[in-house]
């Protein structure tokens, strides 16, 4: 589940602390899910017919590629990873922009 804070407590109980593990879960939850979902659309292109179908093309004169297990999974999981990296060096670098102008005030 994720872990959402709120500006003021809903039922006036003390606010609870977000927890690295519990957030760590939820992205590798994340993850799976994109992972889980490239996956099925794989299957989903690679099914005879169905694409073509899908698409209302009759053209077969085109070459067949076949892209095996390893491929999409490497060819899903490297972009998404490397935009998370891209997401955490820009929050990293505000969050440090933001503490740091809090310390010359």
């Amino acid at each position: 589940m994720a872990d959402f804070t709120l500006a003021k407590p809903i039922f006036g109980g003390k606010r609870s602390k977000t927890s690295a593990p519990g957030n760590i879960a939820y992205a590798l939850f994340v993850l799976f899910c994109f992972w889980a979902g490239s996956q099925l659309l794989n299957i989903l292109v690679h099914a005879p017919g169905v694409y073509e179908h899908l698409m209302q093309v009759q053209d077969t004169g085109r070459p067949r590629v076949d892209i095996g297990l390893g491929v999409s999974t490497i060819f899903g999981v490297i972009p998404f990873l490397i935009g998370c990296v891209i997401l955490g060096v820009v929050g990293l670098v505000l969050r440090w922009r933001r503490y740091h102008s809090r310390l010359v005030k």
